[in-house]
């Protein structure tokens, strides 16, 4: 599997010379694999996404709040002459289409899903499925609205996607379970301790309970992602010296990786 970091921030883009180490556009990442390309969230990350070829393309949303679809009205993927697969589970009583039409359609937007050049095929997510060889299976997050924390695994080695999640004993359980022997987890770290005391209810999770996940699942290593949009090169930078973990980090865009 090749992993490209394309957005980390969370919650809105930021720009700024503050901003530039770690990046400023919101949720995207890249997942290529026997011939498929995945796109694990459409926040304005993917406006940078790189040519994928002749790769089968597909867009696995957690869910459907404005930073993780930020990027899908304008990406490049939708102006390209081929079919795309989208996945997202159907909430508060609308399928995905109806959730997605929310934003493209006008006011909000000129044009609807289906007004692109590419072809946008949408699907209510049901899990398990395969794309192609690569297995997906999924848990729900703990997110006011609702989220999908997936599992993607392919030819021996797999990756964990956690974000938008926030921690509970019990949710900790179920996510360390199923994060079992991953070789990545990409987890939700938008706080410090200090700020999720005061952010308590609002979806998002901390270092510290992210190296929990990881030193209880046996994963290989970690991701922190979706960063705040107050933290800063240097705040983030801070917060990573302070990691007692070496197999953690915090992503960058513009990482690639390799399992």
């Amino acid at each position: 599997m090749k992993i490209t970091v394309l957005g980390v921030r969370g919650s809105i883009p930021t720009d700024g010379a503050d901003h530039l180490i770690y990046g400023g556009a919101t949720a995207c990442i890249l997942v290529e694999a026997d011939g498929q390309a995945i796109f694990l969230d459409a926040g304005s990350g993917i406006l940078v996404a790189p040519d994928t070829g002749s790769e089968q393309v597909s867009i696995l949303l957690s869910h459907t709040h404005i930073d993780h679809i930020l990027g899908l009205p304008l990406s490049p993927i939708m102006l390209s002459d081929r079919r795309i697969d989208l996945y997202c589970e159907a909430r508060g009583g609308m399928s995905v289409r109806e959730q997605l039409e929310r934003l493209m359609s006008p006011p909000l937007w000129p044009v609807g899903p289906d007004e692109y050049q590419a072809r946008l095929v949408i699907h209510d997510l049901k899990l398990p499925m395969n794309i192609g060889a690569i297995s997906v299976t999924g848990i729900e997050s703990n997110h006011p609205g609702g989220s999908t924390i997936y599992r993607l695994s392919a030819d021996g080695h797999s990756l964990v996607y956690a974000t938008d999640y926030e921690h509970t004993a019990e949710k900790q359980r179920e996510l360390i379970a199923f994060s079992r022997d991953t070789d990545l987890i990409l987890y939700d770290a938008q706080y410090t301790e200090e700020e999720y005391a005061r952010m308590k209810g609002f979806g998002h999770s901390t270092v510290e309970q992210g190296l929990t996940v990881l030193r209880e699942s046996g994963a290989k290593s970690m991701l922190f992602v979706h960063h705040d949009p107050r933290h800063n090169d240097r705040k983030l930078a801070e917060m990573e010296q302070e990691l007692s973990d070496s197999r953690a980090a915090f992503a960058r865009a513009g990482m690639v990786i390799e399992i």
